[in-house]
């Protein structure tokens, strides 16, 4: 056999198996394409999704903060137009002795006082917000905080002639918070019950939750109606609601009951319920109104809802 031989042979098994390989099935270089691209569909779909949840978010919490502002702008000015108003009295000559102009300038002392101490609540929200001071979330002994909640809250009811109960959970019950924020949430929405209430009782309870490892802790108290009657929402009311703020409240006296300056210094429902659940948010947690005084109950109901420590 010659070199022709060999090369005719050679070129022959050459054209055999590239025959077989062209006749073969080819389903996994056919199939391969699709499945990438279905793999990519999928994958865009999701990405999708979590940019509509993403959009979702950013307009609710752009409302949020709108209403924030607007709520805050109403309220510090209503205090700063008593200040202002008290002021221009004064100056004009307008009263009647020295007694009481010294009445005029205790009542703009406490103006001021309310103002400053509105400003103190929101700049102290933000710098939790931004980042600026760090939230010390850690394991609490919900007995025990609930227990110092009390001792701070329990005279200011008393001095109202309010019922107020604080049933202790059990003590190996611990949730995740931050100590001193929680202490002040829970004493806020205590307080504003109080500077709300002319009669009646607060009670505050503590249950684990079912559907997911969550403390509620439930707020009930018989606040008047009048106190939900404030549009929530202040950029679509047309002129600014006349608000009802702790002082007037406390002015409402019953009987001798003299004003309590820790109460008249509080902002009013709407905008300590805003202060509120932006901190309770911030430490992981939720709080929602659950119930308003109606024809059916006259109950409100006020639910915090935070973490629960496991181990």
């Amino acid at each position: 056999m010659d070199w022709g031989d060999f090369l005719f042979l050679g070129l022959g098994v050459g054209i055999g198996v590239a025959g077989k390989w062209l006749l073969r099935p080819h389903s996994t270089v056919e199939f391969a394409p699709l499945e990438t691209g279905y793999v990519k569909q999928d994958a865009l779909t999701e990405q999708l999704h979590r940019t509509q949840m993403a959009y979702q978010m950013a307009v609710e919490n752009s409302q949020f903060k709108a209403g924030f502002l607007a709520r805050t702008s109403h309220e510090l000015r209503s205090p700063l137009n008593g200040l202002i108003g008290l002021h221009q009295l004064i100056l004009a000559d307008l009263c009647d002795d020295p007694a009481e102009e010294r009445e005029f300038i205790a009542q703009a002392h406490a103006s001021a006082l309310k103002l400053l101490n509105l400003l103190d609540q929101l700049v102290n929200v933000s710098k939790v917000e931004q980042g600026n001071e760090e939230l010390d979330i850690q394991p609490l002994q919900l007995a025990a905080v609930l227990a110092e909640v009390e001792q701070l809250t329990q005279i200011q009811a008393q001095n109202r002639n309010l019922r107020l109960t604080i049933e202790p959970p059990a003590p190996e019950l611990y949730i995740l918070a931050d100590p001193r924020w929680l202490r002040q949430v829970l004493v806020n929405l205590i307080m504003t019950s109080i500077a709300l209430m002319d009669e009646g009782f607060i009670r505050l309870t503590a249950e684990v939750g079912t559907a997911s490892p969550q403390v509620h802790l439930k707020l009930e108290d018989q606040r008047p109606a009048s106190a939900w009657q404030e549009p929530v929402d202040l950029l679509k009311s047309v002129a600014m609601p006349t608000a009802h703020p702790p002082e007037a409240v406390s002015q409402r006296s019953v009987g001798d009951r003299q004003p309590d300056p820790d109460l008249d210094k509080l902002p009013s429902s709407g905008l300590s319920l805003l202060i509120n659940q932006t901190l309770v948010e911030l430490m992981q947690g939720s709080l929602e109104v659950l119930a308003v005084p109606s024809s059916d109950s006259d109950l409100t109901c006020i639910q915090c809802s935070l973490p629960l420590a496991v181990e």
